[in-house]
């Protein structure tokens, strides 16, 4: 644990989850496998497409609507949507279908419980600190294990914009009742999650397990950790 500001206590703790709270690449990696196997098997309108062509789509959904580009989950929805209707398929079933594959997608995506050590942590963490948790990405949070951690739960999209954008965070600060300073942000990314918690005004705690050098940093955190048990030393 390596301290780069001095430490004052702090009332709550947000953490990022992919790749923080458990292993993201291995889930993320088994649900896109799913999906290119269930649109070639069960969609015949659009199942010569290759994981090539389905990225052409992805890449042109957000030449035209780049205010996707963190909205995960619209993103997805909105790609099927185009392949599909520009293979022929008619929009109103184009927008039924894209859902619907969306949501078996979720579920695949989320077929996963969150480590056990990582969830003795937070119960310990939330004895004295409130939790919430503040994430870009869409994994279901109550089919992983994380159901009632949490006091709040915010995700990227909607009125919501991607981190390292403040949106997430004031809002959470707001809802909290609690000034942004009182809060500490745990999470992976040097950019979404060091530099979008400081300048919402958070505090930051980076997860650095790869030993990536701090002088990448865009900002340097209050405090970096190499492995999340390490936050045992904040009780």
């Amino acid at each position: 644990m390596i301290f780069y500001r001095s430490w004052s206590p702090v009332q709550a703790l947000s953490f990022d989850l992919d790749d923080t709270l458990y292993d993201n690449h291995r889930y993320i990696q088994g649900a896109e496998q799913w999906l290119m196997d269930y649109l070639k098997s069960e969609v015949h309108a659009t199942s010569h497409l290759g994981p090539k062509q389905w990225q052409a789509y992805k890449r042109k959904v957000l030449k035209l609507h780049p205010e996707l580009r963190g909205d995960v989950s619209a993103c997805r929805k909105a790609w099927l949507r185009l392949a599909f209707v520009e293979h022929g398929i008619a929009p109103e079933q184009a927008s039924q279908l894209a859902a619907s594959i969306f949501e078996q997608f979720i579920a695949v995506r989320s077929d996963f419980t969150v480590p056990e050590a990582s969830l003795c942590l937070l119960k310990q963490l939330a004895t004295r600190y409130r939790l919430l948790a503040i994430t870009n990405g869409n994994v279901d949070i109550q089919r992983i294990g994380l159901a009632g951690i949490f006091e709040l739960e915010l995700k990227a999209g909607g009125e919501f914009k991607a981190k390292p954008e403040p949106s997430m965070y004031l809002h959470a600060s707001q809802i909290m009742g609690l000034a942004p300073q009182q809060i500490a942000h745990v999470g992976d990314h040097c950019i979404t999650d060091v530099a979008g918690a400081i300048k919402a005004g958070y505090r930051s705690i980076w997860l650095n397990q790869d030993g990536q050098q701090a002088r990448q940093l865009q900002s340097l955190p209050d405090i970096e950790i190499s492995q999340l048990a390490q936050l045992q030393h904040l009780l």
